[in-house]
């Protein structure tokens, strides 16, 4: 006969069974195996490649191992149509690269960062006030940068040493001063070395750029330049490819070809370039400095490229998750290593966390962006958007203002047909920019 020990036993293993049972069907998720639901983002970049960003995904995917994140990195032209196209369709990508400047074009498929996530006032203490100004809607965040970008004076080490000029310019005075002493002509007139690449539209990488910051820090109105700031701001950049004192002209090559091959003294552009001036002349002996201002005042060019999350995505609180830790400092600093570590590039992206400007204070390329970042500006002007929308047609006009100047229209009229063509693109659009 079994012992009342035993009928003890068994009483107390049904017990503990009937409550794995029970913990099994209120729990059986987390304790037994049940895995969580595999989540794919798709994201669209544009400049770097799958080999930096895998890094990264690899990286969060460790600690989010139901986050699948499939990047892939699209052609440039024609990107923004196609962006919008896919997205109204609801085949677009969860998370996607656009430019600063594109905010009013694309405010229908910007999905806003959930506060939880993304606060509005964690954002602006962390961020340069451009991105606070450019990368929201209604308060709202839609985009977190990854870098920011501008305009910085390049200027040609052996050239300034050969004319003796130790120092570049500060201030526009400063410039106009340099830019005549180091243009070289020969003996016809011509212009051998070009002191400095401004004045002109067509061979000027970057006019738009140099045009709009100049009438920014005069303060005129960039959407209506018809007031007397724009006008003289306007008339300053044309002088210097006019007459027989002028610096540049339209028979000198593009800018950037100009200032890579040596023909160049000073010239605007983004960091960017400093690989391409590396790339195409490793003898090349160049340094970046900020760009002029008129006495007493600090306005330069912001232009850069941010991540923002679709409307249609299915998924908007894990995009904005993956964003905020993309845009962490931690995982900026590897971003940057891994990006300098591509072919031909040997330095990543210009911090855009205000945190970070002294990490890069001292950068012999970048640096120089970072110490401007904090009083910067924008305005649909930036090349090499690729937009076909808003920024090539407001670019246009003012180039074509530019042009007509140069071959004897009165700034003033020039620059009312600008404002005509700029009210007509903006409402075509019904994208009026900050």
């Amino acid at each position: 006969m079994p012992t009342r020990r035993f009928f003890r036993f068994l009483s107390l293993v049904s017990c503990l069974l009937s409550l794995v049972l029970i913990l099994s069907a209120c729990t059986h998720s987390r304790f037994f195996g049940q895995k969580e639901e595999q989540i794919t983002l798709e994201y669209w970049g544009l400049w770097e490649s799958p080999t930096v960003m895998t890094v990264l995904i690899n990286d969060y995917k460790a600690t989010h191992p139901n986050i699948n994140i499939s990047y892939k990195k699209r052609a440039r032209e024609q990107y923004r149509e196609t962006l919008e196209a896919q997205i109204q369709t609801g085949k677009g990508p969860d998370i996607f690269r656009f430019h600063n400047t594109w905010t009013p074009m694309l405010k229908e498929e910007l999905a806003p960062a959930p506060a939880s996530i993304i606060p509005s006032s964690d954002f602006k203490k962390d961020f340069y006030s451009v991105a606070n100004s450019d990368l929201k809607i209604a308060g709202k965040v839609v985009g977190v940068p990854l870098g920011l970008d501008g305009l910085a004076l390049y200027y040609n080490e052996d050239i300034f040493k050969a004319a003796g000029i130790t120092k570049p310019p500060a201030t526009w005075t400063e410039f106009a001063q340099t830019a005549a002493k180091l243009t070289v002509r020969d003996t016809a007139g011509n212009i051998r070395t070009a002191g400095a690449a401004i004045g002109t539209a067509s061979n000027v990488d970057h006019f738009s750029d140099i045009a709009a910051v100049m009438i920014m820090q005069n303060g005129g109105e960039l959407k209506s330049p018809t007031d007397k700031q724009s006008i003289d701001a306007v008339d300053y950049y044309t002088k210097f490819a006019k007459g027989q004192n002028r610096v540049w002209d339209e028979t000198m090559p593009a800018s950037t070809v100009a200032f890579a091959g040596g023909n160049l003294a000073m010239y605007f552009g983004p960091s960017w370039r400093a690989i391409e001036f590396k790339n195409a002349n490793p003898l090349l002996k160049f340094k970046t400095v900020p760009i002029p201002q008129l006495e007493g005042g600090k306005v330069t060019w912001a232009s850069y490229w941010a991540e923002g999350v679709s409307t249609g995505s299915a998924h908007q609180q894990e995009a904005w998750k993956f964003l905020k830790y993309l845009s962490s400092e931690e995982v900026l600093v590897k971003f940057y290593s891994e990006a300098a570590k591509s072919p031909g590039r040997f330095f990543g992206e210009p911090y855009p966390r205000v945190t970070m400007a002294a990490k890069l204070a001292t950068d012999p390329i970048v640096g120089a962006y970072i110490s401007q970042a904090p009083f910067a500006r924008s305005f649909p002007m930036a090349t090499r958007t690729f937009d076909n929308g808003l920024n090539d047609q407001i670019i246009k006009a003012y180039e074509d203002a530019i042009n007509s100047i140069g071959k004897g229209t009165a700034t003033k009229s020039a620059l009312e047909t600008v404002a005509k063509n700029i009210t007509s693109i903006i409402n075509r659009y019904n994208a009026s920019p900050q």
